[in-house]
């Protein structure tokens, strides 16, 4: 039984970035690097006004379209790319069977057409939702994905300033700004199996601490990404009430949106040094990830970190009790009755990659041919 390490991640504000801050190289190195400490992950924070609204528009609609029945859903799914672009659910493995947990909606975040992986393969297009109550889906995919491929660009200018020469002829700055080929990928992480969760007063819940023994990869398992760089987005959990038989002639109730049902509940990432770390990404900030595409460029002077998703929780957490109470007394004659629920988490990562032509090992790998190697990882073969 044991608390989580603490190690506080290296946090660079977004002016300092496009400034080209001085202090730059030892904030990258301290983060990035393959030090045992080292968490291969750094928050960018003061971002431009507009991204608390980019980021809950996004991610209400990532639920609305998961929310959709599993028929109309597949009618986005593209199995000649491998399921990597438009809805993936049920597709990738994970240990040994398919991931039903959780479900992707995968698109070029940059531009709406992506040339083949190999010489001769047709280019893939985008692929947008057409469904109503998705209406602004590709609006605010796209304006939410552009601010993020931004930020990725200035950081990977940053990483420049540490490493200087790659196995590459061009910087990862450039890598990243030349790239036609880099993936969006927006989640919805299905309400665990079960029960659904009771609502006892938050009065009478004691938040237990952390314990890294009892937490898991059930959400998503362990890996590391094959991108140069990856952003993420801060988690959005959602309250999704239980419906009640005698009010099956009322709507649903919208989902309510909750902080981290748990303590354990979130991004995990395991250290250089073995060390299983919680990763929280706060609200107003992005998170940057290393890749295993950046630590072949660099020859390891920047490292990817392995790193999971926990949804063990068998209760909820005070915190998220006391918001279901706060819209329980707002809301009495909707909201009153409310007794239990379940919780999705949203969230959007995206992987910043090089062209497909694009060397980034110093055995002259590209991208293309690192990428078809990574894909047989993670998917089933088309023949089974």
């Amino acid at each position: 039984m044991s608390d989580s390490p603490s190690i506080s991640p290296v946090t660079i504000p977004y002016p300092a970035l496009v400034a080209g801050d001085a202090s730059l190289p030892e904030l990258i190195k301290k983060g990035f690097d393959s030090s045992p400490e080292s968490l291969g992950l750094i928050i960018i924070s003061d971002l431009p006004p507009s991204f608390p609204h980019l980021r809950r528009r996004l991610l209400l609609l990532s639920n609305a379209f998961a929310s959709l029945p599993e028929e109309t859903r597949e009618k986005y799914a593209h199995p000649q790319s491998n399921y990597s672009y438009g809805w993936s659910h049920g597709k990738e493995i994970h240990n040994g069977r398919p991931d039903r947990l959780k479900g992707s909606f995968y698109n070029n975040p940059s531009q709406d057409i992506t040339p083949g992986l190999h010489e001769g393969d047709e280019a893939v297009r985008n692929i947008w939702p057409e469904e109503k109550g998705v209406e602004d889906f590709e609006v605010a995919f796209k304006e939410l994905c552009a601010l993020m491929v931004k930020i990725g660009e200035l950081v990977g200018a940053a990483c420049d300033q540490f490493v200087g020469k790659t196995a590459s002829k061009k910087t990862v700055e450039q890598l990243v700004r030349e790239s036609h080929s880099s993936k969006a990928r927006l989640l919805h992480y299905f309400p665990r199996e079960g029960e659904p969760f009771s609502l006892p007063p938050s009065s009478s819940v004691e938040d237990a601490a952390l314990n890294v023994d009892e937490v898991d990869d059930s959400w998503c398992g362990t890996h590391i990404d094959h991108s140069l760089l990856t952003v993420l987005c801060p988690s959005m959990y959602l309250f999704h009430p239980t419906p009640r038989a005698s009010s099956s002639s009322t709507a649903p109730l919208d989902p309510l949106v909750i902080p981290s049902p748990s303590r354990s509940t979130g991004l995990f990432i395991k250290t250089r040094a073995g060390k299983v770390v919680q990763a929280t990404i706060p609200e107003n900030c992005v998170a940057l990830q290393t890749g295993e595409t950046v630590e072949l460029l660099t020859s390891r002077r920047l490292a990817a970190t392995p790193h999971f998703v926990n949804a063990t929780a068998a209760t909820l957490g005070r915190n998220a009790l006391e918001a279901i109470e706060r819209k329980k007394e707002e809301e009495p004659e909707t909201w009153g009755k409310v007794e239990s629920g379940t919780v999705s988490r949203e969230t959007l990562a995206v992987f910043l990659q090089p062209n497909h032509n694009e060397v980034v090992a110093e055995d002259g790998e590209t991208f293309g041919q690192f990428s078809t190697r990574v894909f047989k990882r993670h998917y089933e073969e088309a023949s089974k």
